[in-house]
């Protein structure tokens, strides 16, 4: 990792954002929190597949592995409880998905603050 790069083992966002005095720096903090949110749902999905499956995601052949929302759409969304799910089960799947939809609209989020500084500085560019 480089010195640039904000981690999240070392708790820098908070020093990192007080020390923002320009649009730029905001654009890059931005980025650099929409990477970190990125690896987080990813690293999150691939998680609770293995945990879900009983296999890793390292051990599962390459044309078996799903992305992110198929692992929420087939392991872990629920509207009803399937038959035989244990409360206990069903609210840890609920818990999941959400950590990984909260993930996914922060992520929409950061991309939205990227597109109105974009149109700040020229509405008619193209995104």
């Amino acid at each position: 990792m480089t010195d640039t790069t904000i981690s999240i083992a070392e708790d820098t966002w908070v020093e990192a954002g007080q020390e923002v005095n320009s649009p730029e720096q905001l654009r890059e903090y931005v980025a650099q929190l929409r990477a970190a949110v990125s690896h987080m749902q990813t690293g999150l999905g691939r998680a609770a597949w293995g945990a879900l499956t009983g296999r890793s995601w390292l051990d599962t052949p390459a044309d078996e592995t799903p992305n992110v929302p198929d692992i929420l759409s087939q392991h872990l969304e629920m509207t009803v409880t399937p038959a035989g799910t244990t409360a206990k089960d069903a609210t840890y799947r609920q818990s999941l998905a959400a950590l990984l939809v909260a993930l996914d609209a922060v992520d929409r989020a950061t991309l939205t603050v990227w597109l109105a500084q974009t149109a700040a500085q020229d509405p008619d560019r193209r995104a």
